[in-house]
């Protein structure tokens, strides 16, 4: 066994550990993507004891999570204190190997003290912060363009998993599911979730263009849900103040996690940027219609059969979201339909 410190060739023959740590703190999206090495080592060997290290706005999408035994929450704002507890939980359970899905300075350094004998991080070219160097071991070179639930799953093959089929689940939480299934009643039809948000300012559309976007939609019939988060709230009264009496339901900054996820299961289409409510729409396996500027949709669009993106034209050597007009998304939602 390598010291710590040392690096360590492994191949993908290698037996699968007992105890498992993953560390992916957040985003929504992001630990959505990451369940899928989740399930994969699960799969190789269903005696395998996973534990998550995550913060709290993710935690709902692994706590009660059948491929999870074990949650370690580290609280924002918890300090010095918090931390020290937090990092006291990870080495009480003495996992065997910790895998850095998160591939920052922050993450490393969780895998680092936890007290495990293997830390497994990304490839040089791929890590960021110099994470890399804390790890002793490191997933192959690979694709840094490849779909991240893809990438995800390249630590589960590292530890010797073969089974390597993306496939992704969310818990279910029963009151949750019980407001979503009453809600779609009362709308009486599967709703469009138009998702009016993004957390990176560059991903984010006009807050007029996405009014314009719910309105045109529930005039054609559509039973429309407006999504987002808190900080969404001044976007989403522009949609409602612009429809007219039209059928839009505003739910933004309104419901928990597990009362999106429970939603989502339940939708006709999803639209909205590149944020973690689509790829939460997508592990539901509903469709989406995906809109990018910037950001590289083959890397962090949605994942699966049936999407469509809307990606802004170049302008300059940009792609301002500003480019993307409401025209081409409604093309994209027959597109989609169809």
């Amino acid at each position: 066994m390598a010291h710590r410190g040392q690096r360590r060739a492994v191949t993908a023959g290698d037996s699968i550990p007992a105890r498992v740590l993953i560390v992916r703190l957040g985003a929504l999206g992001d630990v959505t993507g990451a369940l899928a090495c989740a399930g994969a080592l699960r799969r190789a060997r269903p005696d395998l004891h996973v534990g998550w290290a995550v913060h709290d706005l993710a935690l709902p999408l692994v706590e009660g999570h059948p491929w999870v035994d074990r949650v370690h929450l580290w609280k924002r704002g918890g300090g010095i204190a918090g931390l020290l507890s937090f990092v006291g939980e990870l080495r009480a359970e003495r996992y065997d190997v910790v895998l850095d899905l998160q591939r920052i300075l922050k993450s490393a350094l969780v895998a680092r003290l936890c007290g495990a004998s293997r830390t497994v991080g990304y490839d040089r070219a791929r890590a960021k912060e110099l994470s890399w160097l804390l790890h002793s071991e490191h997933i192959a070179p690979g694709d840094r363009r490849a779909p991240m639930i893809l990438q995800a799953l390249e630590f589960a093959a590292h530890l010797g998993a073969t089974d390597l089929t993306p496939m992704r689940e969310l818990p279910r939480e029963p009151e949750a599911e019980a407001w979503a299934q009453a809600l779609v009643a009362e709308l009486g039809a599967a709703p469009i979730a138009v998702n009016v948000g993004a957390s990176k300012p560059p991903n984010r559309w006009v807050p007029e263009r996405f009014a314009q976007l719910a309105r045109t939609l529930a005039e054609h019939g559509h039973s429309i849900v407006l999504t987002g988060g808190p900080e969404d709230r001044d976007w989403a009264a522009a949609a409602c103040g612009a429809a007219d009496g039209a059928r839009i339901r505003d739910l933004v900054g309104r419901t928990s996690i597990p009362q999106l996820v429970s939603l989502y299961r339940r939708l006709s289409l999803y639209v909205g940027c590149d944020t973690g409510p689509m790829h939460v729409a997508a592990a539901c396996d509903v469709r989406c219609v995906a809109l990018f500027g910037p950001a590289d949709p083959q890397r962090t669009g949605p994942f699966g059969p049936g999407h469509v993106i809307v990606r802004a034209p170049e302008r300059g050597g940009s792609r301002p979201m500003n480019g993307i007009e409401v025209d081409a998304v409604l093309t994209a939602v027959r597109s989609a339909q169809s």
